[in-house]
């Protein structure tokens, strides 16, 4: 349009707005009317991406006696580990140290003529264990997660009475994050479309958001396993256990979101294993981080599922 017919029609442009006056009717056109807002900026936010997430298992083995007022001990009933948690979690150079304490409690049948049932436990029995991140430094965020993965008892009531050895299998997580400072560009409100994994973490420190009461070592396969008490073998490192079952949570869970990622490890800075659709069924194996550890319908695949993008209402955790 050129200045005359502009002149004409009664149409002007200002600092990017259009006027126009038709019939004696004036109109404004502009980005800032038809949105509602002003025309998106630059604004700088801040980003956490996960440096590194690794898992190490920590083996806590111990003696427990009868106290002094409890009768002895004629049969080993179970043994249980209550109020597991996760005390501090500091980083240091290239590794992560996950400090924090667990209460044990031994059910036995007493040696008396009516052979009653009795209990005695142990609180605040600290463990510690060290996680290899590598690029982790002391100014860096991190959390940590823990469950019971296995529980083992030794009883020889030839050679005492008032004595219990344990073995417990913790399986310890830690994660680092970073943050970044990035721009970004605000848009107009649009309709969700999907559902999407969050990088959003947590400070919170506690030993597994799905835990239950306590786990005992007959849930986790330990106390009756031929020949793993007899061994008595203290282990000082990390260990694969050879008997037992060392499972943290069971059962299945159902996809709730539209194509869902399925990664290599619990956090969005793990590859991607496969996709799945809405509605698949997958069981679960292991838990952390609110992440699943998942098996998939071809009994082979197995990867991380974001625990927010499932129902999960049929998981029963052990850990």
């Amino acid at each position: 349009m050129d200045d005359k017919t502009r002149a004409a029609s009664g149409s002007s442009n200002t600092s990017g707005m259009t006027v126009k006056t038709v019939a004696g009717v004036t109109t404004v056109d502009s980005a800032e009317l038809e949105c509602g807002c002003p025309e998106p900026g630059p604004e700088t936010i801040e980003v956490e991406q996960v440096l590194g997430a690794e898992m190490a298992q920590r083996v806590v083995e111990l003696d427990l006696f009868v106290p002094a007022q409890k009768p002895d001990i004629e049969q080993v009933v179970d043994v249980y580990v209550k109020e597991l948690e996760i005390n501090k979690v500091d980083v240091i150079p290239d590794k992560v140290i996950v400090r924090g304490e667990l209460e044990v409690k031994v059910m036995y049948v007493a040696d008396l003529p009516d052979q009653p049932v009795h209990a005695f436990e142990k609180r605040h029995i600290r463990w510690t264990r060290d996680i290899v991140i590598d690029g982790a430094e002391p100014d860096m965020k991190a959390t940590a997660d823990a469950t019971v993965e296995f529980v083992d008892y030794d009883f020889h009531c030839h050679h005492d009475r008032r004595k219990v050895h344990i073995t417990i299998v913790l399986k310890v997580w830690a994660r680092v994050v970073t943050t970044t400072e990035m721009d970004v560009y605000a848009l107009s409100p649009i309709d969700e479309i999907g559902v999407v994994e969050s990088t959003k973490s947590t400070d919170k420190v506690s030993a597994s958001q799905f835990t239950d009461e306590n786990v005992s070592a007959a849930e986790t396969g330990g106390g009756n396993i031929a020949g793993f008490g007899e061994q008595n073998v203290i282990v000082t490192g990390p260990m694969t256990p050879t008997a037992g079952t060392a499972t943290s949570a069971t059962g299945t869970v159902t996809v709730t979101g539209n194509t869902v990622n399925i990664r290599s490890g619990p956090g969005t800075n793990f590859p991607v294993v496969t996709k799945v659709n809405k509605g698949t069924t997958l069981t679960v194996k292991e838990q952390a981080f609110g992440w699943y550890k998942v098996v998939l319908t071809d009994g082979t695949t197995t990867g991380w599922i974001a625990s927010w993008l499932v129902n999960s209402t049929t998981v029963n955790a052990k850990g």
